[in-house]
């Protein structure tokens, strides 16, 4: 086809994509199956009518598939992902993905070989093509129905990796059958061994791609559009260098690509650019989607369809059969082995019905060479399935969530919604009286406003004397988190705190309001024992390794340091935000005192603990407390002034020239900011000087003070970080410079008991001194930071040289070591 013609067409088939975007608004269809009958209808009308004869040349090739629509989908998929959600339930993701994927794969093989009499291998090919999951239709229902966050995680994360699944067992399973050779138990090593070279390797191409390019553009300090651009490049890049390049799973290269993006990009790039980026992703994934259900439709050819309808159910059992399998049995092993929340059975009903086939499967039985001599045959299967997919369950998924109740609100969503009415009915009722004080609107007509403003923002008739209070402390919980949402964005802008820190309190508020959402118990249960985040965990292992590698030491020392300053920031953000949502909360008159005050009363509780925090950082870390306060107030005022320049110049106050002048002046101000070395607690002391701080090392001579020196470093730990592990392997000890710790040992019951209490000058880990000869050995208790610490870390060839030539050393820990257990 000319190019001229080909362009023509694609506009064409985009425009009609669009105008079926907002008749589907006013359908009972999904946009996407209204996008698939209107392509049948197109692919039907070209056969008799001259001006549309070139959609009869138009169609969808295995080249377009995989080299254009596919790797935007899968990006705009894995970079819209909710991450936090996806880091919590991978393993029932992971099982879906893989291992029922392939078991999809062997029943239908197996079902097809037995039922169809065609070649066992390539029955096999037709079952890991067909069996992985489409969900485009599924998500865009969820969007509109309001499902629960996780279920469209699960279906969405599911149909992420299956793509690579299936992808990557089709081409190895293809590869045997175009070699004329058979496959048995002898072969199974050889093929599980390629299939996690292939898709293991995919990720680990696209994760070290999107790293290395989310740094280049941070380093480079690119703006916008080069952003977005490379964005757009790393999504055909990774699938072209990893498929065709290193022969691994470009699927998943454009997964891990994807993630890795926006998770360095939160932290490395402003936050107005991931959310452009995710904006434009959004534009390119509907246009490819788009275009893909249209192409779908003018593939398909219903005589060919009609002759191998038969075999077509008997695929569709088999599928069903075997997804039912996997959804119903191992999704509730895997839950309960990793000790995750319960998926209801409702959702697991709509896992199961909710398995969709689209354009990838069609894609990818047209690559086949057409030397295998069942290709058509397996093509007419493919279309056929896909189209009953999309035709008959695609459309019964709503009317099967809402007899399942998925689309019914909640306990905390439906406070949620009572909240939201009752602000939006003081807002419009405040409003009203505006006008009305203006002498804008008569009397007449206001008293008639008024009541259809309780009518619009009321469920049914309202009834202001019908009003509730029993769930106020729920009610004024809702306020506290969306004001605590509105400031936390105001100190990020204001660059108070960095986005890290911002992305990590935001993480945890997400987590607390989706909680409460779901309802009064998971609240409580979230309250009493909330789950680690990605950040946390991601900390706790940095620094369970780092600790007692000497070689890390100065890594560690500004890892830690960093950690100190952003541990400030959260609680110099904390002690903000509590402020604001209690002159918000003291505010709310239309709940009740008792719920206001309890509330306010916890506010001014944790707003003690944060002040006494920064208090305790004050004390152990003066000059630093003193050097980082004034650069933050510094970098915030400057901010704050600039983001009211820029509010100026968007709404027209102040015009280019102007602006011009103050953002040269701001960039300037701002430049000498960030050159200012950085600020950390130890910036101004050796390990020399904290060797002279410490009474135990007083009358040794130069030479021993210089061996321990060259064996010594400084180290800092926050409140509450474990410094020594219980029953972990260590090679070092700490000295106590400033701070305090707490010794802890659990029992045989799992009980866990404080034993002792250390502070300025002390060591840990003296206990094995007296026994210990050399290696390192196995800690006897868990050591925690009580306090902000700054310790002296020693390894253990240095203390047992000087407590060999010291007595009066060893004799000082043993004191210390009775004084502190005994």
């Amino acid at each position: 086809m000319p190019a001229d013609e080909l362009i023509l067409v694609l506009v064409i088939l985009l425009g009609i994509a669009m105008l079926l975007t907002g008749l589907s608004r006013k359908l009972p269809i999904p946009h996407t199956i209204l996008l698939v009958i209107v392509g049948i209808a197109l692919g039907r009308a070209a056969d008799s009518w001259a001006p549309l004869e070139p959609l009869r040349h138009f169609q969808l090739g295995p080249e377009i598939m995989f080299f254009i629509f596919l790797p935007a989908l899968i990006f705009e998929s894995g970079f819209s992902i909710d991450t936090r959600q996806l880091h919590r339930d991978l393993p029932p993701i992971l099982m879906l993905a893989i291992p029922a994927m392939l078991l999809s794969t062997c029943v239908v093989g197996l079902g097809v070989w037995w039922l169809l009499d065609i070649p066992l291998i390539v029955a096999l090919v037709f079952g890991a093509l067909i069996s992985a999951t489409d969900p485009v239709a599924v998500v865009a229902l969820f969007k509109e129905l309001g499902a629960p966050n996780r279920l469209n995680v699960l279906v969405e994360g599911e149909s992420l990796l299956n793509d690579a699944t299936a992808i990557v067992a089709f081409t190895i399973l293809l590869g045997i059958a175009m070699q004329g050779g058979g496959i048995g138990w002898s072969d199974s090593g050889h093929i599980i061994a390629e299939f996690l070279r292939v898709f293991i390797g995919g990720v680990i191409v696209g994760s070290l791609l999107g790293f290395a390019v989310c740094e280049l553009l941070y380093r480079m300090r690119s703006d916008m559009a080069v952003i977005l651009t490379t964005s757009i490049v790393i999504a055909y890049a990774s699938f072209v260098l990893a498929e065709h390049a290193l022969h691994v799973s470009g699927v998943m290269a454009v997964v891990g690509s994807a993630i890795a993006l926006k998770r360095f990009s939160m932290i490395r790039f402003p936050h107005d650019a991931t959310h452009s980026i995710h904006s434009s992703w959004e534009v390119i994934s509907l246009s490819c989607n788009s275009l893909l259900f249209l192409l779908v439709g003018l593939t398909v050819k219903f005589d060919n369809i009609m002759a191998v309808m038969g075999a077509v159910l008997l695929v569709v059992i088999l599928i069903l059969g075997a997804r039912a399998f996997a959804v119903y049995s191992v999704i509730p092993v895997t839950v309960k082995l990793f000790h995750l929340p319960r998926i209801s059975m409702a959702e697991r009903h709509i896992i199961w019905w909710g398995g969709l086939k689209g354009g990838l499967a069609i894609a990818v039985v047209l690559s086949i060479p057409d030397a295998l001599p069942e290709k058509q045959f397996l093509f007419d299967l493919t279309v056929g399935v896909v189209l009953f997919t999309l035709l008959i369950s695609a459309p019964t998924i709503r009317p099967l969530m809402e007899r399942l109740g998925l689309n019914q609100l909640t306990e905390g969503e439906d406070l949620e919604l009572r909240n939201s009415l009752i602000t939006a009915r003081k807002e419009s009722g405040s409003w009203l009286s505006e006008l009305r004080n203006y002498s804008l609107l008569p009397k007449r007509a206001s008293n008639g406003l008024l009541i259809r403003i309780r009518l619009a923002f009321s469920i049914g008739m309202f009834d202001e004397g019908s009003e509730k209070h029993d769930d106020d402390e729920y009610m004024a919980l809702f306020r506290a988190y969306q004001t605590e949402r509105t400031v936390l964005m105001l100190l990020y802008e204001s660059k108070i705190i960095s986005q890290y820190v911002y992305l990590r309190m935001n993480d945890s508020l997400f987590s607390m309001q989706e909680a409460l959402r779901k309802g009064k118990n998971e609240h409580n249960a979230f309250r009493d024992s909330p789950r680690k985040s990605l950040f946390v965990l991601l900390e706790n292992s940095l620094l369970r390794y780092s600790r007692e590698r000497l070689w890390l030491s100065k890594l560690l020392s500004r890892y830690q340091s960093l950690r100190l300053v952003q541990q400030m920031e959260r609680h110099i953000a904390k002690v903000i935000i509590n402020n604001m949502i209690i002159n918000m909360l003291e505010q709310q008159d239309d709940l009740a005192n008792s719920a206001r005050d309890l509330l306010i009363s916890n506010y001014k509780v944790r707003n003690k603990h944060y002040r006494h925090e920064l208090k305790m950082a004050k004390r152990q870390f003066p000059g630093f407390y003193q050097r980082n306060m004034k650069h933050t107030a510094h970098r915030s005022m400057i901010n704050r002034g600039w983001n009211q320049v820029k509010q100026q110049h968007s709404q027209g106050a102040l015009g280019a020239k102007g602006y011009n002048i103050i953002r040269r002046k701001v960039e300037q101000e701002l430049a000498s900011i960030s050159n200012i070395r950085a600020i950390r607690p130890d910036s101004n002391e050796s390990v020399s000087e904290l060797l002279d701080e410490t009474a135990l090392f007083e009358n040794m001579s130069s030479e021993d003070l210089n061996f321990v020196k060259n064996n010594a470093s400084g180290i800092t730990f926050l409140a509450g970080d474990t410094i020594v592990g219980e029953s972990e392997r260590g090679d070092n000890f700490y000295i106590i410079i400033h701070g305090k710790v707490l010794v802890r040992k659990q029992d045989e019951s799992g009980a866990t008991h404080r034993i002792a209490t250390f502070h300025d000058g002390d060591i840990i880990g003296e206990s094995s001194l007296v026994e210990a000869q050399s290696g390192a050995h196995r800690r006897s208790a868990t050591i925690v930071a009580k306090t902000p610490c700054k310790l002296l870390r020693v390894t253990r060839k240095a203390m047992l040289t000087i407590v060999g030539k010291y007595p009066d050393v060893r004799q000082y820990l043993q004191k210390i070591h009775s004084d502190r257990l005994g």
